[in-house]
């Protein structure tokens, strides 16, 4: 019964990190209906860049796609290595945490990755463009 209980416990604690891993992922792809826009760019012309900016931010931009997919790639195939180890365990084994620690250091990258990427594209802003971008995570983060 307890190992049942485990299990539950340990679905449950997947299903958050997966969801949260998801978040992180989309954190700068996603627009609500609230910011006025379907996509990052339109979420880039709301902050109204100047060409100089928009010049500056191109390799901003490049770096996190780049390392933005390297980590999805990590987090996808963990999270594949963590469901093959749970059909061969049956309850909550070194094996299985071994492997939820894995996916966890691959979302910890793709987290860190995405907040370089505000914080170096908040350097590129004025005052009142990083007020919008400040505004613009806080509202994303309450919403998930």
């Amino acid at each position: 019964m307890i190992t049942y209980k485990r299990l539950i416990f340990f679905a449950l604690f997947l299903f958050l990190i997966v969801g949260g891993g998801l978040f992180i992922g989309d954190y700068f792809q996603k627009t609500t209906e609230a910011h006025g826009g379907h996509s990052h760019q339109n979420f880039h012309q709301m902050l109204n860049l100047t060409p100089a900016q928009y010049s500056d931010l191109r390799p901003i931009e490049k770096r996190f796609e780049e390392k933005k997919a390297l980590y999805e790639n990590q987090i996808h195939l963990a999270n594949m290595e963590l469901g093959d180890i749970m059909r061969q365990e049956k309850s909550y084994t070194p094996k299985v945490q071994a492997a939820v620690k894995k996916v966890h250091g691959a979302m910890g990258h793709l987290q860190e990755a995405t907040l370089v990427h505000f914080f170096e594209m908040r350097a590129i802003l004025d005052e009142e463009q990083a007020h919008i971008l400040d505004d613009y995570a806080a509202d994303a983060m309450h919403e998930h």
